[in-house]
């Protein structure tokens, strides 16, 4: 009997232990699994871009003109703005104005940017900034030559987005150089690109609320469309 009674025993024990090992190992697969979708959800979260955009409309004398729009995109590999206008003006002849901007940041500095401008039939401004080996290259139709600047944190788009706070300089892709910025007061700052040439940038509680721009030819200012 006593026999009898250790091998119904260690049978129990047996099946105890291999019922266990089984819940074990369904164990270590579930939490295997969940770990593999926190990680891919992880990972897929960290690469969804951040899109921001803002789109203005352009008035002259209270009469809208024309559209600008510029797009954010902040990801795992940098900062891209992109900008898109389309303007028609009249003095004394009419002027169609269609243009196009990209900016690309990577860890704070400018690696890229690219601008196009027509007015009417006639290409105004076509070229591309490229940082290579720590030095920028002006790339246009007709050859590649140096920028003399070596680096490039902010250039005039980043305004729509950020207040210029302690920045003294900005840099302005249509004249390939930096243009002072200059403190008015009351979240106002002057862009000057020439002395007959310059943008004014009104912020309040560090977004850009209105933009006016001042030229020889003619004067517009930037209206954000209420969305």
């Amino acid at each position: 009997m006593l026999i009898v009674y250790l091998l119904k025993k260690s049978t129990i024990g047996n099946t105890i232990l291999c019922r266990l090992d089984s819940v074990k190992q369904v164990l270590i697969r579930v939490l295997f699994l969940v770990a593999l979708f926190l990680v891919t959800n992880s990972h897929a979260i960290n690469n969804n871009p951040i899109n921001k955009s803002i789109a203005y409309k352009v008035l002259k004398s209270n009469k809208t003109i024309g559209t600008i729009k510029v797009i954010r995109t902040e990801g795992n590999d940098g900062i891209t703005y992109k900008l898109e206008s389309d303007i028609e003006a009249r003095c004394v002849l009419k002027f169609h104005i269609v243009g196009s901007e990209q900016s690309v940041y990577k860890d704070g500095n400018l690696v890229f940017s690219s601008v196009f401008r027509k007015v009417n039939d006639n290409v105004k401004v076509n070229h591309e900034v490229v940082l290579d080996d720590n030095k920028y290259k002006v790339k246009t139709d007709k050859g590649e030559q140096d920028l003399e600047l070596t680096s490039i944190h902010n250039n005039l788009v980043t305004l729509y987005f950020k207040e210029p706070k302690n920045i003294n300089f900005i840099y302005c892709d249509n004249i390939r150089k930096n243009a002072p910025v200059q403190v008015l007061g009351n979240g106002k700052y002057k862009v000057e690109f020439s002395k007959s040439k310059y943008n004014i940038f009104h912020y309040k509680n560090g977004k850009c609320i209105k933009v006016e721009a001042y030229s020889a030819l003619f004067d517009v200012t930037l209206i954000p469309v209420l969305s």
